[in-house]
């Protein structure tokens, strides 16, 4: 799942999640480490039937303090070190998840690529560690709107970090909002908890691919369509291919049966959350197939997707 589940007692279990995000805060430091440890965040909302995120921590490694001339296209580790340890705390209090600890490691070895790693701690009902979208399920989409920010993050985030790279990748740093993610957690855990049982049958975040990623996982066994133009976008002028695979924070992919979409969107609206219905789980050959608009824009074989290999 997002994240390792571990019982905590007869009525509760404890999920982890630590990532790292190094390139972006090479880049951009604040909203790097912030928007890492909003990741972590999503992924322990996104585990299971949702768990509810209790507290933060990091380890970051930096160049030494007293390194004031950096290679061309370095940032000073003192500004580093000072803006992430600010981003990661600052995303977190604005949820109301404390920073618990953390540590700094300093050797100049860092000092074209600090390691930013974040982690959250999240709690849930033991009750609520599975879940699996179901035939004929909306696909349901809740929180921020999609963006350019973020597209390419997986890939910038694999690559080799060179001077001219702060240029180039620029748009690969998410633009986190961590009041947004506020509000769609208390959504969340009010539709996980509603009198009439868990509203929805499945919840993943979507981390690095957005959408191409969340459906993907979710409709492995079952399929999906899509449609791309329902997603509400901070600007207009997104192609398919944008909108498919933007990282942009904040977002949240739901399964939810037809009939409770209405109580869902009763729930998000209580919460100022956005929702939309971006398709259906479930196609005859178990396929993946995206539109826009009117027109097939992608289609594609699930089992090929997850099982595929080159032939050797």
């Amino acid at each position: 799942d997002n994240a390792g589940i571990v019982a905590f007692d007869d009525n509760h279990a404890v999920c982890f999640k630590v990532e790292t995000h190094n390139h972006p805060s090479a880049l951009e430091p604040y909203g790097g480490a912030a928007t890492g440890i909003g990741g972590c965040i999503r992924d322990i909302i996104g585990t299971g039937l949702a768990a509810r995120p209790i507290a933060a921590t990091d380890v970051f490694c930096v160049g030494e303090l007293g390194n004031e001339s950096p290679p061309a296209g370095c940032l000073r580790p003192r500004r580093i070190l000072s803006e992430v340890v600010r981003g990661v705390r600052d995303y977190g209090n604005r949820m109301g998840i404390p920073t618990l600890n953390g540590g700094v490691w300093f050797d100049d070895e860092y000092v074209g690529n600090p390691l930013v790693y974040c982690g959250c701690v999240g709690v849930m009902p033991r009750t609520a560690i599975e879940g699996d979208p179901r035939p004929g399920d909306r696909i349901i989409a809740l929180g921020g709107r999609t963006g350019r920010d973020g597209i390419h993050g997986a890939t910038f985030s694999s690559a080799e970090l060179t001077d001219t790279h702060a240029d180039e990748f620029s748009h690969a740093v998410q633009i986190g909002n961590a009041i947004t993610e506020k509000k769609t957690l208390d959504a969340i855990l009010e539709a996980r908890d509603h009198a009439e049982g868990c509203i929805f049958t499945a919840i993943t975040d979507c981390g690095a691919g957005g959408f191409s990623s969340a459906v993907g996982e979710m409709g492995e066994h079952l399929g999906a369509t899509v449609q791309l133009e329902r997603a509400p976008l901070k600007y207009a002028g997104l192609t398919p291919h944008e909108i498919w695979i933007s990282e942009a924070q904040e977002r949240m992919v739901l399964a939810v049966s037809s009939h409770r979409v209405p109580l869902l969107q009763s729930i998000c609206d209580r919460h100022d959350v956005e929702l939309c219905d971006l398709g259906e789980f479930g196609t005859p050959n178990s396929e993946l197939i995206l539109r826009f608009d009117d027109t097939e824009v992608g289609r594609l074989d699930m089992a090929f997707m997850h099982g595929g290999l080159p032939d050797t």
